[in-house]
């Protein structure tokens, strides 16, 4: 190209600061942007936006190749200003702020766009994109690239923040769905952490074919796609065109990194990865919550299954009241679907009946625990008329029932339910690669570490055979794992507080990444370490980590539960360890207010649940009167010990249903 230089400036130009925040139309992407790209490359070409630059952005013939930028005055402009300077109509200033890659193809951008206005309603006369590709001007990033020279990290930041701030609302385009282009660059993923921070309204984009491939997994491969992706979200790793502008923006997330270091693990960068993961959790549960209702209405054929992930993804990853109802209905209507269809005499309506009952035993409700029985004993019926019995849906079922003997205080019964669902399991000879089989091992293990005259060894093997299960379907990122490395820590904390350490901490990064912070299974790793750092009187961080855990057991409206009483009693220990008295008197007081109501509420149930509670009144009363100097290091100490339930993720917990606030629990563990 010849070297630009000073020209007239025209009439219809932009000022500098209108030019740097203009947005181009999806309608003129849709029509005349394709067909410019058609002439260009050939009818069925679909090139990505390097290829595009070279021959439509960067050229003699681009656009704005003999027009004057705004910006600088001097010839050659973007895209979006050769459009505003000689087509009226198609330019504004821009109303949402695309986050993407270059990688992508622009019939992949260009539709994807259209479908979201399309979806939400929108004009796409009246939807002007800020792109970078097309709005920053592509001759000035082309002579600087030839002269070595790079826009400062400082001048980038404060332009793209200001876009940012002026559109308000960031459109990230994610594709394919499982494995996207640029959740892998750092600009991106910072883009979406100040979204976050700034409060912006934050949406995603799917294109249509990657939509019908997000729903197809949610029906054939459950949960963990969705897990695997939250897991890949890590600033750190993260790929840049510019070597400076990554560590600019890693200094920027957490000062103190040692950049020149591989491989160091910072708690501000994975706090960051935390909060862009919850962001994305919240678009994919929104989204897969709307396509299976919207398909419902339009009656297409629905997999059962899928039903019962979505409504597992409402309940855990978005963990409210509102959600848990939501997951409930999800549940009803595909029973409804299932009758209507004919499908009642299936292995797939037996499994749905497995999960709903799962999802019901998790309240805590009294009623609901009954109706989750009859669905068991429903399930229960059904594989076994229709010879299912060994199937690893059976052997799921048979894992909730012994969850549920455990609940009611009848842990000989667990024992031999576990046992019998890992035979289940054995004799189809795919156990090693069953989630199901790894989450059965943990709960053995753990029943076994509690129990007298066990081997270390034994409870050990099972362990590391649950691990070795996670670390060969490639699900380490996974909830069931991070729950398996919190017990392994907390059993080995009785010989090895410093191994223990490192296997909490270890589960803590394991559900951070696999975004699962939302979870109860987040809380009670929390309230895991703290009673893990009171034992070994690191009572800063036992304390930090136990009033995470409080507040975490309160947003999910589980602080009123057994797990959530553990948590308020090892953090009033911690105030008194630290002469804090004052803040654990009043921690305390206001656990023994909720021990009592819970106890009135819980009158006539299960025995195992008055007596834990009766139990944790005991504990609290002795804390109060004797300032909890008389009391071991570790809180959870005088704990009876007993075979656990659950997973820890919701059993134990406690839902409003009615009038009445059932709660579960059980005179359990340490661990529990």
């Amino acid at each position: 190209l010849k070297p630009s230089r000073a020209l007239p400036v025209p009439p219809a130009m932009s000022t500098p600061e209108e030019s740097e925040v203009l947005g181009l139309s999806v309608a003129y992407m849709v029509s005349t942007f394709l067909e410019e790209v058609k002439k260009e490359f050939g009818e069925d070409a679909d090139p990505n936006y390097y290829e595009v630059n070279k021959r439509m952005l960067y050229s003699d013939s681009a656009k704005g190749r003999h027009l004057v930028c705004p910006r600088d005055r001097r010839e050659g402009c973007s895209y979006v200003d050769a459009v505003h300077m000689s087509e009226k109509g198609h330019t504004a200033p821009a109303t949402i702020m695309l986050s993407w890659s270059w990688h992508y193809t622009v019939k992949t951008v260009v539709f994807a766009l259209a479908r979201w206005c399309r979806v939400n309603g929108k004009d796409p006369a009246e939807v002007f994109v800020w792109q970078c590709a097309l709005c920053n001007n592509q001759f000035r990033v082309e002579e600087n690239k030839a002269k070595g020279q790079w826009e400062s990290f400082d001048t980038f930041k404060a332009l793209f923040e200001k876009r940012m701030d002026h559109t308000n609302h960031i459109v990230s385009l994610m594709a394919p769905w499982d494995e996207p282009v640029n959740i892998k660059r750092i600009w991106c993923v910072f883009e979406k952490h100040m979204a976050v921070v700034k409060g912006h309204k934050f949406d995603v984009i799917l294109p249509e074919e990657e939509d019908a491939r997000f729903q197809k997994a949610l029906e054939e491969g459950g949960m963990q796609p969705v897990w695997e992706l939250f897991s890949k979200v890590d600033i750190q790793s993260a790929e840049a065109t510019s070597a400076t502008d990554k560590k600019n923006i890693l200094h920027l997330v957490d000062p103190d990194l040692d950049l020149d270091a591989a491989g160091v693990y910072s708690k501000k960068c994975s706090k960051l990865n935390a909060e862009v993961v919850s962001r994305l959790q919240q678009w994919f549960v929104r989204l897969a919550e709307q396509s299976l209702l919207e398909r419902s209405e339009r009656r297409e054929p629905i997999h059962l299954q899928a039903w019962a992930n979505v409504a597992f993804l409402l309940e855990t990853v978005r963990g409210s009241e509102e959600n848990w109802d939501k997951a409930t209905n999800m549940y009803h209507r595909a029973m409804e679907v299932a009758k209507a269809d004919g499908e009642t005499e299936t292995k797939q309506y037996a499994f749905l009946l497995v999960k709903y009952a799962s999802h019901l035993s998790r309240s805590g409700s009294q009623n609901h625990r009954e109706q989750a029985d009859f669905l068991n004993e429903e399930a229960e019926t059904l594989f076994e008329q229709i010879g299912e019995t060994s199937s690893h849906e059976y052997a799921e079922l048979v894992k909730n029932q012994a969850i549920a003997f455990g609940i009611a205080g009848d842990y000989t019964k667990q024992r031999q339910y576990l046992t019998r669902a890992r035979a289940v399991l054995e004799r189809t000879g795919e156990h090693m690669t069953s989630r199901t089989y790894a989450n059965i091992l943990r709960l053995i293990a753990k029943g076994k570490s509690m129990t007298r005259g066990t081997a270390p060894e034994e409870v050990m093997d099972l362990f590391q055979t649950a691990e070795k299960v996670w670390d060969g379907i490639n699900s380490r990122y996974s909830m069931g794992c991070g729950a398996l490395l919190r017990e392994m820590g907390l059993y080995v904390a009785k010989t090895d507080k410093a191994r223990a350490t490192e296997y909490l901490l270890e589960a803590q990064k394991v559900l951070v990444a696999s975004g699962s912070t939302q979870t109860q299974d987040y809380a009670n790793l929390l309230k895991a370490m703290g009673a893990h750092f009171c034992d070994i009187r690191q009572y800063d961080e036992a304390q930090r980590n136990l009033e995470k855990a409080v507040k975490h057991y309160e947003k999910i409206r589980l602080l009123e539960s057994v797990p959530g009483i553990t948590a308020l009693t090892d953090l009033g220990r911690v105030y008194f360890a630290q002469s804090k008295d004052e803040l654990a008197v009043a921690t305390l007081r206001r656990c023994e207010k909720i021990i009592k109501e819970l106890i009135e509420e819980r009158m006539g149930s299960h025995v195992s649940d008055i007596n834990a509670l009766r139990t944790k009144q005991s504990y609290v009363a002795k804390m109060l009167q004797g300032g909890g100097r008389d009391r071991a290091p570790n809180a959870s100490a005088e704990q009876p010990q007993a075979l656990p339930t659950g997973s820890g993720r919701g059993y134990g917990g406690s839902r409003t249903s009615g009038k009445g606030r059932g709660r579960a629990g059980r005179s359990g563990s340490k661990l529990w």
